[in-house]
């Protein structure tokens, strides 16, 4: 094993999209449509993530650079746990942009890490969530009130869809798991704006959303277990907003949860490519590239980032995406969360000098 695939193990266009710029329409946040936007620079930062390896080793490869937070102790110990949060920093030129990605599943973890990282919440120029699960929004609220009042004006929080706002549990042998229900009016009388961009859409003037993801693989499924509870015929949580398929439920019972409102993030890195962030990657990983790709007409994939959800996937599904990230052939894969180590080790087996392994407080930098 050479060096550089013990760095990666780590000890292990032309599309048009609707802009950060928004106008109201009927008390709602609509869209403008802006071309796709290129970046010089991204740096990534994982603020929190599943694993924290003090051992994980950095440095520079062929077009990236790994910084790791290393050995902390005491005061400036980072929290891993099961939950994933972004710092996404990117500059074109002199203008520079910031953008939190998803908020962990505690607050304690979250705001821990924003201070260890010298991440300053408040001056976020946009937010995203990516779905609605509570190990991604748990500490939304908490970040909600505790900036309010000092975020810059009009600070709006993209989401895919109705759902991510809905009640979901996941149904088990021995019961359901309640997984919450993130507040929106809550949100937005902390003075966030909402905006659901179910199209792909420009945030900030730097990041891209991919909109919901459609589900063109065959064999990419969402997890079996997942379920949501249904609100009234007239609520944003009805049966209408759940997908294409119509089921005839009752306000309350559960119905299969398609992550309808699951969305992707990227960036186009001049000269480099796109960056995929899937989150959790429910809709599929596949799809959520090939989504991106189709939605900024750019081919090249710099980086496929994120939680792919394979953790519990049998070895045939784990090697069906392994083959199409060969034909997708970015040039690096950095799973985090929801992967699964069998899937960093399928990975790894097939393509060693791509991977990157996760660590809580891990910085990616991207480009110039």
């Amino acid at each position: 094993m050479t060096r550089r695939d013990v760095l990666r193990l780590g000890a292990v266009g032309t599309g048009i999209f609707a802009t950060g710029g928004l106008t109201r329409v009927a008390g709602r946040a609509t869209a403008q449509a802006q071309a796709v936007p290129t970046v010089d620079r991204l740096v990534m930062t994982n603020v929190v993530d599943n694993v924290y390896d003090i051992f994980a080793k950095g440095g520079k490869l062929d077009s990236i650079t790994v910084e790791r937070a290393g050995l902390r102790f005491g005061a400036d110990s980072l929290l891993a746990e099961h939950g994933l949060a972004y710092h996404l920093d990117s500059v074109r030129g002199s203008e520079r942009r910031q953008i939190l990605l998803d908020f962990s599943l505690t607050e304690r973890n979250l705001f821990n890490n924003y201070q260890v990282l010298k991440v300053d919440p408040a001056a976020a120029d946009a937010l995203i969530i990516s779905h609605g699960h509570a190990d991604h929004y748990g500490a939304l609220a908490d970040y909600a009130r505790f900036v309010q009042g000092r975020t810059k004006p009009g600070l709006t929080l993209y989401a895919g869809g109705e759902d991510t706002f809905c009640h979901r549990v996941v149904a088990t042998p021995s019961g359901s798991i309640d997984q919450g229900q993130l507040d929106r009016a809550g949100l937005e009388a902390r003075g966030l704006a909402v905006m659901l961009a179910k199209q792909p859409a420009v945030v900030a003037g730097h990041a891209i959303t991919s909109g919901q993801i459609p589900r063109l693989t065959d064999f990419e499924k969402p997890p079996a277990a997942a379920r949501l509870v249904a609100g009234l015929m007239d609520s944003a949580c009805s049966v209408t907003h759940f997908g294409a398929t119509k089921v005839e439920v009752k306000p309350g019972e559960l119905v299969a949860d398609s992550f309808q409102g699951e969305h992707a993030t990227a960036y186009h890195v001049r000269d480099r490519g796109l960056v995929v962030i899937t989150s959790c990657g429910h809709a599929g990983v596949i799809n959520s590239v090939r989504q991106v790709q189709k939605a900024t007409g750019i081919d090249r994939v710099h980086a496929v980032v994120g939680g792919f959800h394979l953790a519990p996937a049998p070895d045939e599904i784990v090697a069906k995406t392994v083959e199409a990230f060969k034909t997708i052939n970015p040039d690096y894969i950095i799973p985090m969360h929801c992967t699964g180590l069998n899937t960093i080790i399928a990975v790894h087996g097939a393509m060693p000098r791509k991977l990157v392994m996760p660590s809580t407080g891990t910085r990616v930098i991207f480009g110039a």
